[in-house]
């Protein structure tokens, strides 16, 4: 079984700088885990694209959550 000192989830702007960064050093492992298919939608580079993107179950996948934290 692989070892990873390092998880990802997401591999967005900030989730691929991370593991670039990270494994820039050849002694740790990253993992960097990625969920959707390939971005076939105009909108998703477009700034304004997100707010359409986000009633769209096909890019926005909607799960239920509860509240958490200190303040519930």
């Amino acid at each position: 079984m692989t070892r990873f000192d390092y998880v990802i989830a997401g591999a967005g702007s900030a989730g691929c700088e991370l593991a670039n960064r990270l494994s820039e050093n050849p002694a740790v492992n990253v993992l960097l885990v990625e969920a959707g298919g390939q971005d076939t939608s105009p909108l998703i580079a477009m700034p304004g694209g997100a707010t359409e993107l986000m009633g769209d179950p096909a890019t926005a996948w909607h799960y239920p959550t509860r509240p958490f934290g200190l303040a519930g």
